[in-house]
Formats: C-alpha cells, sequence, structure tokens
C-alpha cells in the first residue's frame, strides 16, 4: 500500500519541482503525464458544456432540417445548428453557466424561442462535460386557414373591419433548463363583404390542441371607422378561443359587434363648448362666444343630420338671427355659427335634434353671451326710451296721481348686467323741477345739478331689471317672441317709473311732465351702493360703481298706437 502511495506522490513532486502543472488542452489531465497511475486532475479555468435536444412535430415524429440559432449571453454572434433525420441538434463548448437563448424555426412551422443555462458544474469535478438537454421541442404546422365572421351593430356583415388573430403557444418545450419559452403566431386579415375575416399561414386548431389545452387563438378586433370620419361605428372586441372549440364548432357562431354608443340610451349632450348645455353653470362667464366663434355640441352617439332644427334670436326675441349649422364626425358634433355675435349683448339660442336610431332627441332653449372673456368692456347707456300710456302720444314723459301710475322709461346699456340687490336699488334722478317749487332738490326724483343735493338718500326712481320676455312687454300691441325662452337673469333692458305726485295748494297734482326737448340731465347714481350688499354686475363680473349721466334730449317716446274708430 506505502509503494502504491509513494508512486503516485513521487512524480508528482518530481514534477512539481518546476513550473505548476499546466492543463493546456482542457481535458482534466497535466501535460506530460502519460501513465493513469500518475494523473493529477486540474480544475480547467473556464468550464464548458453542450447544448443539445430534439425537435418533434406536433404528432411526436422527428422534424429533420429545422434550424436551430443560439445566441450566448449578450454575445451578439450566433450559432446556427440543423437538425437530423431524427430531429436532433447540439452545440458543444458552451461556458459553463452561460445563458443561452435557442430559436427553432422551419418553414411552414410556427417558430419558437427558448431561454436555458449551462449547468455551472460543466467540465469540473468529476471530469463531466455538462449537459442543457433542450427538449423534446414541439413545433406545430402553420400552414392552415381560420375564419371567423364579424356582424356590424346594425346587423349587416361588418366590411372593411380589420382584426389580428394571435396563436398563442403554436409550440413548447416538453422538457428541459427553459427559464422561458415563446411561440406565437401573429396574422392580419380585413373582412370581405360578408363580413367573413380569413387569417392564413396559422396553425390549424387541431395542430394547437394536441400541444396543450391552454393554448389559445386570441382574435383582436379593431374599433372600426367605415366613413373615414374621425368616429368609429362600432368598437373593437378581443376574443379567445381553444384549438377544441374551433374544431367542435363550439365557437363557429358568428362575432357581434357593439355600437360605439348604447342605442338604448337617450339622446344627450356630452360636451359644449357652452357649459349651460352640458349642464354646468348659466353665468356669463362661462357661456361667452367670441365674434367669429362657434357653438359646439357634442351627443353621446349620432344624430340624423336632416332632423336639426335651430333657432337664434337676440335678448328681445322678435326677429331670427341667420345662424349656420353642419352635422360632422359621423353625426355625433353639431356646429352653430352666429353670423354675428355682439361683445356683451344676450342671445337665446334653440336646438333640437334626432338620435340616429330615430328613439329619442334632445332639444334645449339657452342664453348665451358675446364677448370674451378676458376682455371685460366698460358700461355706457345706448338709449333711452320711455312708454307712452293712455294713448296720449304726447312726446312727453308723464307721471299720474293714481297709486303706481306714470309712464316707464327703459335705459337699454351696451351689455348685460344682472341687480344683485340686497337693500338698494340703484336710483335715477333728473336734474329738473319736477315740483314745481322752483327749486331743484326738494322732491323724490330730483337732483340739484350744482350741488348735489336730493330730498334724501336713494329718494330717485328705482332702477329695476326689464328682461324682455314673452310677450314683448315693449311692443304695442305685445308681440310673441320667435321662440318662447325663459329668463337668464341678465338683461341689457332696465326700467324705472317716473311717478310723483305734489300739492299745488288746493288740491294734489301729478308731476310736470317732462318733455326731452328741454335737455334737462338724467342721472343714474350708481356710486352711491354699499358694494357688499347691492350691485349692478356686468356679464364679466364687474360692478358698475361710476354714476352715468344721460343728456335728456336722447330719450326718445315708444308710441302707442291710436285705435282707429
Amino acid at each position: 500500500m506505502k509503494k502504491l502511495v509513494m508512486a503516485a506522490v513521487v512524480p508528482l513532486l518530481a514534477f512539481g519541482c518546476g513550473d505548476d502543472p499546466v492543463d493546456a488542452n482542457g481535458d482534466g489531465i497535466a501535460d506530460g503525464v502519460q501513465t493513469p497511475d500518475n494523473v493529477s486532475v486540474v480544475v480547467p479555468a473556464k468550464p464548458k458544456g453542450t447544448v443539445s435536444g430534439q425537435v418533434l412535430t406536433t404528432q411526436h415524429k422527428p422534424l429533420a432540417g429545422a434550424n436551430v440559432s443560439m445566441t450566448i449571453g449578450s454575445d451578439l454572434a450566433t450559432k446556427v445548428a440543423q437538425t437530423d433525420a431524427e430531429g436532433n441538434f447540439a452545440f458543444k463548448d458552451i461556458p459553463g453557466g452561460a445563458q443561452v437563448l435557442l430559436t427553432f424555426a422551419k418553414d411552414g412551422y410556427a417558430p419558437l424561442r427558448a431561454v436555458g443555462r449551462v449547468p455551472v458544474e460543466a467540465g469540473n469535478i468529476p471530469i463531466n462535460d455538462g449537459n442543457a438537454s433542450f427538449g423534446p421541442v414541439v413545433l406545430s404546422e402553420s400552414n392552415g386557414t381560420v375564419k371567423f365572421t364579424l356582424i356590424s351593430p346594425t346587423g349587416r356583415p361588418a366590411e372593411g373591419v380589420r382584426a389580428t388573430l394571435q396563436v398563442e403557444s403554436a409550440g413548447t418545450v416538453l422538457f428541459g433548463p427553459t427559464d422561458s419559452t415563446s411561440s406565437t403566431v401573429v396574422a392580419e386579415a380585413t373582412a370581405d363583404n360578408q363580413g367573413i375575416v380569413t387569417f392564413n399561414n396559422v396553425p390549424p386548431p387541431a395542430e394547437i390542441d394536441r400541444i396543450t389545452t391552454s393554448a389559445v387563438y386570441k382574435l383582436i378586433v379593431y374599433a372600426h371607422d367605415a366613413n373615414g370620419d374621425g368616429i368609429l361605428e362600432s368598437n373593437g372586441r378581443t376574443v379567445s378561443y381553444s384549438g377544441s372549440g374551433l374544431l367542435t364548432g363550439a365557437n363557429a357562431k358568428p362575432l357581434s359587434l357593439a355600437f360605439t354608443y348604447d342605442p338604448v340610451e337617450a339622446l344627450a349632450v356630452e360636451h359644449s363648448n357652452l357649459a349651460v348645455l352640458r349642464g354646468g353653470s348659466t353665468v356669463p362667464q362661462y357661456n361667452m362666444l367670441k365674434t367669429g366663434e362657434s357653438v359646439y355640441i357634442v351627443f353621446n352617439q349620432p344624430v340624423q343630420t336632416n332632423s336639426v332644427v335651430v333657432g337664434l334670436t337676440d335678448e328681445y326675441g322678435k326677429e331670427s338671427l341667420p345662424i349656420n349649422k353642419a352635422v360632422t364626425n359621423g353625426g355625433t358634433v353639431l356646429t352653430l355659427s352666429p353670423q354675428s355675435v355682439l361683445p356683451g349683448k344676450e342671445y337665446n339660442l334653440y336646438y333640437r335634434a334626432v338620435s340616429l336610431n330615430g328613439d329619442s332627441f334632445s332639444s334645449d332653449t339657452i342664453s348665451f353671451f358675446g364677448g370674451d372673456v378676458a376682455s371685460p368692456q366698460p358700461i355706457s347707456v345706448e338709449s333711452v326710451r320711455f312708454q307712452e300710456a293712455n294713448n296720449t302720444n304726447n312726446g312727453t314723459i308723464d307721471s299720474s296721481v293714481t297709486a303706481g301710475g306714470g309712464e316707464d322709461v327703459y335705459v337699454n346699456f351696451n351689455q348685460v348686467m344682472k341687480a344683485r340687490v340686497g337693500t338698494q336699488f340703484a336710483v335715477v334722478y333728473f336734474h329738473a323741477d319736477l315740483n314745481n317749487s322752483n327749486t331743484i332738490g326738494d322732491a323724490v326724483g330730483e337732483r340739484n345739478p350744482l350741488t348735489g343735493k336730493t330730498l334724501s338718500p336713494n329718494s330717485g326712481f328705482p332702477l329695476v331689471s326689464a328682461e324682455p320676455l314673452a310677450p314683448i312687454a315693449t311692443r304695442t300691441p305685445a308681440e310673441r317672441p320667435v321662440f318662447n325662452f325663459a329668463a337668464s337673469g341678465y338683461t341689457t333692458r332696465f326700467r324705472f317709473r317716473y311717478t310723483g305726485n305734489y300739492s299745488n295748494g288746493t288740491t294734489t297734482v301729478p308731476y310736470t311732465s317732462l318733455n326731452p326737448t328741454s335737455n334737462f340731465p338724467m342721472f343714474i347714481a350708481f356710486a352711491a351702493l354699499d358694494p357688499t350688499v347691492d350691485a349692478y354686475e356686468s356679464g364679466w363680473g364687474v360692478s358698475q360703481t361710476a354714476d352715468i349721466t344721460v343728456n335728456g334730449s336722447t330719450i326718445t317716446p315708444i308710441a302707442v298706437p291710436v285705435a282707429t274708430p
């Protein structure tokens, strides 16, 4: 026994007197050692192994001539092999521990990719060529044709609808050191005039069914815009089918597509650039149109183009204003373009539209306002007119001794306002001697032009809103509007009633009649209001805080027709 040990050790000692043993050819035996009794095992610096496997058809027959390409780690170089008559392949001298990507391909078969790792022990003690064995690898044939029938939401063939078929798990690695596999066949097609979409060169259902019951045909139908107007007539769908389901006809019935809208749902406005049309705020700041801007009404579903009826008036409603209409985007967008919108003015808009399926309609009457939210306009008086009463037509503003008597004076501003009155209206004074006392400022409605003296604070004629509504009261006889509309709370028209009386020493008589030709000034007192309580706000939300003086000569009468005998 000792002799055997010495035989093994002495040569090693003799050999080790110089350089350390070297294994240049990587065979695990120190170079220069000839006899088995003197074997010295040296661990290779770079262990190597083999990647091999077998490729089969879904019927488990060897697949000869399949191309197998391999990349190692991040190396861009590719090794290529081909399966032999038994479907076998092998790659030698692969670094131990390396991650490899294998791609299996052959014309007429679905490609497959698999990722695995060569054993780290390759080439280590004991002497061993580590093998990463892939397989059997099963590839399905891809020479089949699969068809589906698509039906549009209207019940007609869905001609022109595009679709994609993804056959997932078209191949598999039955055994082996695989971290992951991927075998997906993708095909695209367009439905013909019968709604049939045909996918060629895909794995037949029988092939997929033999691989695994979890393999699926994933049909992706695209949402469809039939006329290219940017609006989808039908929604897309994604449906998965099993190979056995297609084989047995369990999934053979036509696939129905859905509307992009619910035809049972009532027609409604989904969006608009006017807040009031989409159920939002009615205040002017959110319902302003710049000059040249259109009103956009977006419906939740298409409407019949010929069903759309629109009307436009100013706030008086006495005449129709020109407005253009257009239905676009597949019938879902109604564009209304007024020919003239003036800043600060109020307009009444009416529309009515019927759903494309004819089952419901949408209509509304709203107020909107001209102007740019970013550019408030200063308030001024455009006109003052008084309503002649009792068929007098005498051209003067008359008072009356009767309660509430007297003639109404209408003040039209250049823009809409809203009176937010808590305790006090703005009042109107005249720089005139209304009670014939030879003094101005000692009666209600009088204001001294030199001293500003009034009978008492706020002792003028209250300025109240006179928003035009049906019937149009400033016309005699009263007119009906083009279409009925509701009050917005904002108006360009306000009024006060000229009424009052005094004692002439013997009896009570009405205030003196005012003749506009006498050129008396009219004074509207806004500055006296407490802005924390009372305010006359414009459509931009700006309070009027400056008094306004009107030249009496600009006041004109509204005549009353004289009855014919």
